[in-house]
């Protein structure tokens, strides 16, 4: 068997306490912004955790607060953190949100939705299951750590997950073979463990800290 542990990145910096920054760009600010302090302090404290002891690999999208939450358990372990940008968050676009006030939940209830220059829930779902089986294939029964992002993680659940009900307070409702594996706001970070017999999936489980209680992320 093979596990995968799906890692949300820690608490980002938020924009609103960056004074005069040049990162009105969104799909650039979402690219680059940092983990705030308490991001950091949260990052350090999930990387302590005894589940990911005997992780064999670490991967993570190219995204900055993705890499500053790995880098804990990347230091932790003595291993190296392999980037791949197929793993990057939903790419933004330009925001239609007067059109579409319903735009969160939209994108969940139709994979193909999008903004323009945005990317919508199958595009994203296509570039992460790629990469996913790629790295099944050269990890077979290996313990392997994936940190990536709320869009990306969710979406890709949605390959084996049935979408139970999502709220505009963003509120996420995910059921695997009848069973809630989510029903909540996704947590900063968050961590699924997804267990795999070659490249079929075989249990999806939400693994929560009581360490780490609700910190919202920016999602």
């Amino acid at each position: 068997m093979t596990i995968v542990y799906l890692i949300r990145h820690s608490v980002k910096l938020s924009k609103k306490n960056l004074i005069n920054s040049k990162l009105e760009d969104k799909n650039l600010y979402d690219e680059k912004t940092s983990l705030s302090v308490i991001g950091e302090k949260r990052a350090e404290i999930l990387s302590n955790k005894s589940i990911f002891d005997d992780i064999d690999i670490i991967y993570s999208s190219n995204m900055v607060r993705s890499i500053q939450t790995a880098k804990y358990l990347a230091n932790r372990l003595n291993l190296n953190i392999n980037v791949d940008e197929r793993l990057n968050e939903r790419r933004y676009g330009i925001a239609n949100s007067e059109a579409y006030p319903d735009w969160f939940t939209r994108q969940y209830k139709y994979p193909d939705f999008k903004t323009v220059n945005g990317e919508s829930q199958n595009d994203v779902f296509k570039r992460v299951y790629e990469c996913l089986n790629e790295i099944l294939n050269k990890n077979e029964n290996k313990k392997i750590a994936i940190f990536s992002h709320g869009y990306a993680i969710t979406f890709l659940l949605l390959k084996w997950c049935k979408l139970e009900n999502i709220n505009e307070e963003r509120k996420l409702t995910l059921s695997y073979k009848n069973k809630i594996v989510m029903d909540k706001v996704i947590n900063a970070p968050e961590v699924f463990k997804l267990t795999f017999d070659k490249n079929k999936i075989k249990s999806i489980e939400l693994i929560e800290f009581d360490d780490l209680p609700f910190e919202h992320g920016g999602i």
